[in-house]
């Protein structure tokens, strides 16, 4: 019988709460995998089982493309399992290198079940003895082209060859609700997957300034939207009219703060929101330096106005990183389509790199009724689930 086994990282080390977290990653494997099929999943001490509910159907071939999806997995592999008997672990191991093109081989074995009669080495001895004497192939222990892994569990014997990191994380929807500032460019869908990994449900606020910005540019950021979905069903989106408060910054204040006045009036906006959503931070895809408004000086006058932390998971990262994490989530060919957002409208051509804070609230002070531009942007946001 053939099983997928889940192997849990961070979960494992919880002591009182790991309960809560093991259930968490429960509901969202079933989530993921019972619309794919009729399958079972249980939870065996350090890892989790999946399986078919009909044994004749033997069809776990189609969950393994989404098993990477599911934060909170470490490790997962398909096994053969079997009784924990070593003629029984001798005939699958057999059939198993059999259908394997290969000169030489390791057996590498883990003996969780402390009763079972036999020890490890003695185990990988016996089996690796076996098959030396029934194929044409040789054992290596150095550096062989196959690791056949047994693990001796108290449920059964698995046998598996090949392994697949998982995502790791903690499991969706475990760490409470945040808000990131999505505007649809390579960083914010990849500043929104770091934070995913750590258990966050996301409200993504996108900024919108029609006619400056198209349609194309908001079905570009619902298309990343469903992207990240594969990670976390939870996700909602809100669409923000910006124009009335772009066309009122450029008419009123220096040119080389558009950027920075922009940005505090969009964490202003996505604070209101947060506050309605009941999250309790804001997070944002800057790189430090990575653009005028992403110095020390810019994000110290951007985050002078709000009242919660602003967590920023790509800061560390230069731009070659992030593009890597793009492309491995799928996110990164639609990240590049090129429909301006509202970052680049108004966009200065020698924006201020080392703002002063009291200079950037008087420019700012300019703005008449800004209070009520925000909560009018607020009450007229488009919400998409």
């Amino acid at each position: 019988m053939e099983k997928i086994l889940l192997k849990v990282g961070e979960i494992f080390l919880r002591k009182q709460n790991r309960s809560f977290f093991e259930n968490a990653l429960l509901n969202n494997i079933k989530h993921k995998i019972l619309k794919l099929g009729d399958f079972y999943v249980k939870s065996c001490g350090s890892v989790l089982e999946i399986s078919c509910k009909n044994e004749l159907d033997n069809n776990l071939d189609i969950l393994m493309p989404h098993m990477h999806e599911i934060f909170g997995i470490s490790l997962y592999m398909k096994a053969i399992v079997v009784k924990k008997e070593i003629e029984s672990i001798k005939k699958v191991a057999i059939e198993i290198l059999k259908n394997i093109n290969t000169s030489n081989f390791k057996i590498e074995t883990k003996r969780s079940d402390k009763n079972f009669f036999m020890k490890s080495p003695q185990i990988s001895s016996e089996i690796g003895g076996f098959i030396v004497d029934n194929l044409q192939i040789k054992a290596e222990m150095k550096d062989p082209e196959i690791i056949l892994n047994i693990e001796i569990r108290k449920e059964a014997a698995y046998l598996y060859t090949t392994t697949h990191p998982g995502a790791g994380g903690l499991p969706a929807g475990t760490s409470g609700r945040g808000l990131v500032l999505f505007s649809g460019g390579i960083d914010s869908p990849v500043a929104s997957y770091m934070i995913l990994k750590r258990g966050l449900d996301l409200i993504c606020v996108h900024f919108a300034s029609p006619p400056y910005t198209s349609e194309l540019a908001k079905i570009k950021v619902q298309k990343l939207i469903e992207k990240l979905k594969k990670f976390n069903k939870n996700i909602i989106l809100y669409v923000v009219n910006l124009t009335k408060i772009q066309e009122e910054i450029h008419k009123k204040c220096k040119h080389e703060l558009f950027t920075i006045i922009s940005r505090r009036i969009m964490n202003k906006i996505s604070e209101k929101i947060a506050q309605k959503e009941r999250c309790y931070c804001l997070i944002s895809g800057e790189s430090l330096g990575q653009v005028a408004s992403q110095t020390v000086r810019a994000i110290f006058c951007t985050n002078e106005n709000i009242n919660m932390p602003i967590f920023r998971p790509l800061i560390g990262m230069d731009k070659s990183e992030i593009v890597k994490i793009a492309k491995n989530i799928g996110t990164f060919d639609i990240s590049i389509e090129p429909y301006d957002d509202c970052c680049s409208i108004f966009s200065p051509k020698h924006p201020r790199t080392k703002p002063l804070l009291k200079f950037v609230k008087i420019d700012e002070n300019k703005l008449e009724n800004l209070t009520d531009m925000i909560d009018i942007s607020v009450e007229n946001a488009h919400i998409f689930y």
